[in-house]
């Protein structure tokens, strides 16, 4: 995946759903049987060189499995239109990789997987469980994970000691960054001290969830909306926007080429940041960002494996064993899910994995799983909430342009996303 920040953006039917997308492909409709035993279809959207050994392991699974069980897989760009078309006709895929909140727009055409751990031989106890809650609505699990995507800190060495500062020290909170910042910022070579795009609602959504916690939570079995008169998204905002009026964070949309061009100090973004600091030759470090006053947190999005209602009992069992597969250790102790995580750079859901050599031996991938297991992993809203979509893309891009682009005072910018977020729920309450 190259640009995991502008993933999700999927329009209106599923506002959260991934733009992941590979080599193109005529739709299947649903399963069929072949000579050998069971043809089973894949959907997804993959795209780039993460698409191209998604093709290179189904094709690997095809050959190895002894069941008789074939994969064919679609991948297509129009990946959330041609599902929701399928679904329409009563047709469709046995099984697809998407975004865990597609729960709330297609749960009515996904099965229950929980069985997933009795009919296979996948421990329940070696997924961390918050990513497991992450996919699931009640009793119902409604994904396998796949892969996990949050945000991390990258810090340029280099700029660093120019700086003054040490190149191997990054800033342990958001106080320090914002003093970094300003000590990186060099007007004269074009260099700013950090990097937060103000066009990045997935960025910009965890970032004020460290401050002032969740934007809509459950009171009573009412969904409330908490942007105003949230001291935590204020002072993040304040921050924010002072960086910007003295030139210490760019107003610019694609702040990842300008860390990869070496203009930025600072920044935060998922895994994909990596690849290219790598092709660029950046000496950096990476690090987990710093929490902030609303506590240990692990904000993610859930990638995940789904079984759809359109797969017979049969099919079922047949994407089980693909599932099983990805995850289960060959003779030499490796897995697919192991080695997508090492090419990919995305941290693994597993402990069984993060345990291997290989894993740990990885600066970047041992990093990103230091988080705490333990800490939630809710993304911006309740995990329940089925309008998340709607607040990442309306409600907190006004807020960004607004701060970005207007003279508005803060606390009268939270108002107005107060009222919008209000009005939202009414869908909802």
């Amino acid at each position: 995946m190259k640009n995991w920040k502008k993933l999700l953006a999927i329009g209106t039917s599923i506002t959260m759903a991934i733009s992941m997308a590979a080599c193109g492909g005529s739709s299947k409709d649903s399963t069929k049987k072949n000579e050998k035993g069971t043809t089973i279809s894949f959907w997804n959207s993959f795209t780039g060189s993460d698409g191209d050994m998604l093709v290179e392991l189904v094709d690997r699974f095809n050959k190895e499995n002894q069941d008789g069980i074939t994969v064919e897989m679609d991948i297509s760009p129009d990946f959330d239109s041609q599902l929701s078309t399928a679904f329409a006709a009563n047709t469709g895929p046995t099984f697809i990789l998407s975004s865990s909140v597609a729960r709330f727009t297609y749960g009515d055409h996904m099965q229950d997987l929980s069985d997933i751990f009795e009919k296979t031989d996948l421990k329940k106890e070696d997924f961390i469980q918050s990513y497991l809650d992450y996919c699931s609505e009640g009793d119902m699990l409604y994904f396998v994970p796949f892969q996990v995507v949050g945000d991390y800190m990258y810090w340029n060495k280099d700029l660093f000691q120019e700086a003054g500062l040490d190149p191997e020290t990054p800033p342990a909170t958001w106080e320090e960054m914002k003093n970094y910042a300003q000590k990186i910022t060099n007007e004269n070579k074009n260099v700013y001290g950090l990097g937060i795009s103000y066009e990045s609602s997935y960025q910009v959504a965890r970032i004020l969830q460290r401050f002032g916690g969740l934007a809509v939570t459950e009171e009573n079995g009412i969904w409330k909306a908490n942007f105003a008169g949230n001291k935590g998204y204020e002072k993040f905002l304040t921050n924010y926007k002072e960086l910007l009026h003295n030139g210490d964070n760019p107003v610019e949309a694609d702040t990842d080429s300008m860390m990869s061009a070496g203009q930025i100090g600072i920044t935060l973004g998922g895994p994909w940041v990596t690849a290219g600091l790598d092709s660029a030759g950046i000496n950096y470090g990476i690090s987990l960002v710093p929490q902030g006053e609303a506590g240990d947190m692990n904000p993610v999005e859930v990638i995940g494996f789904s079984v759809t209602t359109i797969a017979s009992e049969k099919e079922k069992e047949a994407a089980y064993k693909f599932i099983e597969w990805w995850n289960k250790e060959n003779e030499e102790g490796s897995s697919p899910a192991l080695e997508w995580s090492l090419a990919n750079g995305f941290p693994a859901y597993t402990y069984s994995v993060q345990e291997k050599d290989s894993y740990k031996q990885n600066e970047k991938l041992k990093v990103m799983s230091s988080t705490n297991p333990d800490a939630p992993s809710d993304f911006i809203v309740d995990t329940s909430f089925e309008g998340i979509g709607q607040i990442i893309n309306d409600v907190i891009p006004e807020i960004m342009n607004s701060v970005a682009f207007e003279d508005t005072a803060i606390p009268e910018i939270l108002e107005k996303a107060q009222a919008k977020t209000d009005k939202i729920l009414e869908q909802y309450n």
